[in-house]
Formats: structure tokens, sequence, C-alpha cells
């Protein structure tokens, strides 16, 4: 599995919302795709243990490198079709997963 953690730090909180709002609206219309290629699984979180930021994280979950790359050109038409651009300071991490516990819930 490959993963990527994408933090976003934005200006302000209505930032942060706008951004996860233009995200929920077409969501929908990418995901399936995404997931077809090879997205495992997709989470956004707000990370709210640092007060003076407005910060979301992506956690992105691949099958493998190649479905990470034949994934990127939908993310690429995702982010050209916002004709506004939000600032935030983005900054992205890949790595392989080598450790995964879970509780058993037999």
């Amino acid at each position: 599995m490959l993963i990527n953690i994408t933090l976003q730090t934005f200006m302000s909180e209505n930032d942060l919302e706008l951004s996860d709002s233009r995200w929920t609206n077409v969501k929908d219309q990418y995901l399936p795709r995404l997931y077809n290629l090879g997205l495992e699984r997709y989470t956004t979180t707000s990370i709210w243990n640092r007060a003076d930021k407005f910060q979301l994280a992506h956690i992105f979950e691949y099958r493998d490198k190649e479905a990470m790359d034949a994934c990127l050109p939908i993310w690429g038409e995702i982010e050209a079709t916002w004709r506004e651009k939000i600032m935030n300071k983005t900054t992205s991490y890949r790595g392989i997963q080598i450790s995964c516990d879970a509780p058993d819930n037999n």
C-alpha cells in the first residue's frame, strides 16, 4: 500500500471551509474513477489541536505506486476546474505502509 499524506494550511477558517465545500460539491463525480484506478481509501481530517492554524490533512491510500500514478491526472483535472485559487500552503508526504494494526472485532 502506498500512502500520501497532504497537509493544507489556510490563511483563515473561511478559506478552509470554502476548500472543503468545493471538494464536497465535486467528489461524487471523481471518487468512483479514482477508486477504479486503485485508490483504496481517502480521508480528510480537520486538524484541531493547532489553534493558531487552519489545516486540513488528506490521507490517500493507494493499492501501489502504479495506482497512484494512474490517479494523478484526475487530481490535476480536479485542480484545473477551480478557476479561483484558495491561498494555502500544501505539503505532501509519500510512503509505503510497513505496519498496520487494528483490534480484533471477533
